[in-house]
């Protein structure tokens, strides 16, 4: 036997089959045909092959065929003289074509075409390729849409039922599927959708119908590419490479979709109720701190009395003038810190003002850059220059720890301003882990 291949017409994944028309060619010596008055070859009319015996060859993975008739039945029969009858036909068959789709459509697959004795067994007949591997011609000037032929086998076996041995002729030829379209129609469309599902991070928080809006609209998207692959796929029970894909892409796009709901619910469900918290927090401690002041300035008007003179101040004087001064720092009349009043940067240590001595009275009121107001030496008086060292030494520290207490609890109070940092990460993030399973996906299936 021997065929030469016109077209191979359709491949089709959903019914797992394709379609091929070929030149269908048999040859047989019968003696009783044998003829030695003429050395020509005769070619009958296809009329004659009904007078004739005929091999009951069968397509054993058939499906559908028909006999080309078109304008007569392309049928052809040609005698020789030693008796040997070559028998042509042109047919289209569609035949069966089991495919393993796990790696669609990176794959590879393997159709064959069975020829087989319907009822003589080996001992009436024996199939054989005619040529050798050079018994199927044509393959070469094929042009597949979707497909590539990467080879093809000739194989010829012996198959035994139970009704007796059986001759058969197997065509295999191994196909590779194009991913040139695939890339155009499913891989660039997914990667664009996701990658544009990203431009909500650079969006502005307040703009949610925007942020929600594009998040819908890719992740429907996504659906819609997912369906429209399904409608052309069979309903197989396994995950294919392409399904891997396009789910890790719908991953991509939902999660971009709940980063702005985790945006929303931090910086407006939470953020605020933390704030209250800290807020109630930074209120009791700063009550508690006219208490602790005041007992600080008398225990010190007790060790600094005897060194007092008539031009001090009383007590409730000098109480006095010491909460004017901490209003002025940003202290209201209940001990509650003003932090809008204090720059965390711009804190001046107690090296920086332990030089600053002088009683409230030989002191004058000056503001450094951070807008803290602190006393600013003069010349001492004599009589209690000693003591007024050390009172206006221990006054200097005591502004020196209320700045750095004010601006630590500063730092414990979220900036609700800045609700970017998520959007930021997610920006760096997302990239990055897309960029990875992408590396990690085409080096498993491409290998």
């Amino acid at each position: 036997m021997s065929i030469n291949i016109a077209s191979i017409d359709s491949i089709s994944e959903v019914n797992m089959d394709y379609t091929i028309t070929m030149y269908f060619q048999q040859s047989w010596r019968d003696k009783r045909l044998a003829y030695g008055e003429l050395n020509l070859n005769l070619t009958l009319d296809n009329r004659v092959a009904d007078q004739l015996w005929l091999p009951d060859t069968y397509f054993l993975n058939d499906k559908k065929s028909f006999l080309h008739g078109v304008t007569v039945k392309n049928r052809m029969i040609r005698l020789h003289p030693d008796g040997t009858v070559l028998y042509g036909l042109r047919i289209t068959t569609t035949a069966a074509c089991m495919m393993d789709l796990r790696r669609y459509p990176l794959d590879e697959q393997n159709c064959t075409l069975e020829i087989e004795s319907y009822g003589y067994t080996t001992d009436d007949i024996v199939f054989f390729w005619q040529g050798g591997d050079s018994a199927v011609t044509g393959v070469d000037k094929l042009e597949l849409p979707q497909f590539s032929i990467v080879d093809i086998r000739l194989v010829s076996r012996e198959v035994r039922f139970t009704t007796g041995s059986y001759p058969r002729l197997s065509l295999s030829f191994r196909i590779k599927r194009n991913i040139g379209y695939f890339i155009l129609q499913t891989y660039m469309p997914s990667i664009l959708i996701t990658i544009l599902s990203w431009v909500s991070f650079w969006i502005n928080y307040d703009a949610s119908a925007a942020r929600v809006a594009l998040g819908v609209t890719t992740v429907l998207t996504m659906t819609t590419i997912n369906t429209h692959l399904r409608e052309t796929l069979p309903k197989i029970p396994y995950v294919k490479a392409i399904d891997v894909y396009l789910m890790g892409c719908f991953v991509f796009v939902f999660l971009a979709l709940l980063e702005y709901a985790f945006v929303n619910y931090v910086f407006f469900g939470r953020g605020p109720q933390q704030q209250k918290k800290i807020n109630e927090r930074l209120n009791k401690a700063n009550n508690e701190r006219p208490r602790y002041e005041e007992k600080r300035l008398r225990e010190q008007d007790s060790i600094s009395a005897p060194f007092q003179t008539n031009t001090f101040r009383s007590f409730t004087q000098r109480r006095n003038l010491y909460l004017e001064e901490q209003r002025k720092v940003g202290v209201d009349a209940y001990g509650n810190i003003l932090l809008t009043t204090l720059e965390m940067n711009n804190e001046v240590m107690p090296s920086d003002v332990g030089s600053s001595v002088s009683d409230s009275r030989n002191s004058v009121m000056s503001f450094d850059s951070s807008g803290v107001q602190f006393r600013k030496p003069m010349a001492p008086r004599d009589g209690f220059s000693h003591h007024s060292l050390d009172r206006s030494a221990m006054r200097s520290r005591a502004n020196c720890r209320l700045r750095r207490r004010s601006s630590k609890l500063k730092l414990k109070i979220p900036n609700l301003a800045d609700v970017s940092t998520i959007d930021k990460w997610s920006r760096v993030i997302f990239p990055i882990t897309f960029g990875f399973f992408n590396l990690i996906y085409w080096l498993y299936y491409v290998n």
